[in-house]
């Protein structure tokens, strides 16, 4: 797979675009003052370790199925 399809195949993902949501609504409460920088930061790790574990979940039950 190349890396423009792997590109295109990342663009498409509703978990990437779950991860550029949450980390859209962190920077907005960032900038708002309603959480301080302590928190936002917690916030993205928390969005990256999720969005992280689904594509390994993702990963593993692709190649589950794919065992003979």
């Amino acid at each position: 797979m190349s890396v423009f399809e792997q590109i295109v195949r990342v663009l498409r993902s509703r978990k990437f675009w779950a991860l550029l949501a949450a980390l859209a609504t962190v920077a907005g409460t960032y900038f708002a003052g309603q959480v301080d920088a302590w928190q936002a930061l917690q916030a993205v790790i928390a969005a990256l370790a999720v969005y992280s574990t689904g594509v390994a979940l993702e990963d593993f039950s692709k190649k589950s199925v794919m065992k003979p």
